[in-house]
């Protein structure tokens, strides 16, 4: 596990401040999960972002309800092996599913560490994206000085700082509005 300074603070959070943290990193990185599916010709990515879409209204639309078991289900069945296809557009998408079940628990289990699995598996994706570059293992005091992390380390800390707030449908609104001004996914894809 990467140790930033960051960790303590996402650990933290309350029950919908961790939500709403992984939520804004799977929206980040959808696009992932989308051009996953493009490249196999499946529609899971509708599938995806209907969930996706139900997690924000829960927390935005007053009286909006999730049967949480079905969606999980019918996340699980379009979870892509990595074993199933041989190239590298799997591993961004798996981990955008990583992310996804984040969520999940943190609706549905008392866990304090799923914001913090998130943060994780964002900075996973970016290590892995940079290790297939240069084509070898890169280690975390190389990591941690690439372009990459640090624009994902200041985007999870403009999360956190918003999070800091009072709950209202709008500033959860106004944090997938951020997000989605940063036009590009975390290992700099555009998402436009």
């Amino acid at each position: 596990m990467l140790s930033l300074p960051i960790n303590d603070q996402l650990t933290n959070l309350q029950a919908w401040q961790q939500s709403v943290f992984c939520m804004a990193l799977a929206e980040q990185n959808i696009t992932h999960f989308k051009m996953f599916s493009q490249a196999i010709e499946s529609e899971h990515d509708v599938i995806a972002e209907n969930i996706l879409q139900l997690f924000w209204e829960k927390l935005t639309v007053k009286g909006a309800k999730i049967n949480f078991t079905i969606q999980e289900e019918n996340f699980d069945a379009i979870i892509p092996e990595t074993s199933d296809h041989e190239f590298y557009g799997v591993y961004p998408a798996v981990d955008y599913c990583v992310i996804t079940n984040c969520i999940f628990n943190s609706f549905t289990s008392k866990s304090k560490e799923e914001a913090l699995n998130a943060s994780q598996t964002s900075f996973a994706t970016i290590a892995s994206f940079i290790e297939l570059q240069i084509d070898e293992e890169i280690d975390e005091t190389t990591l941690v000085e690439e372009p990459l992390f640090i624009e994902q380390l200041e985007v999870q800390k403009t999360i956190l700082k918003m999070l800091d707030n009072e709950r209202t449908p709008d500033l959860i609104k106004s944090i997938r509005t951020y997000i989605r001004s940063l036009e590009s996914t975390n290992i700099g894809i555009s998402t436009s």
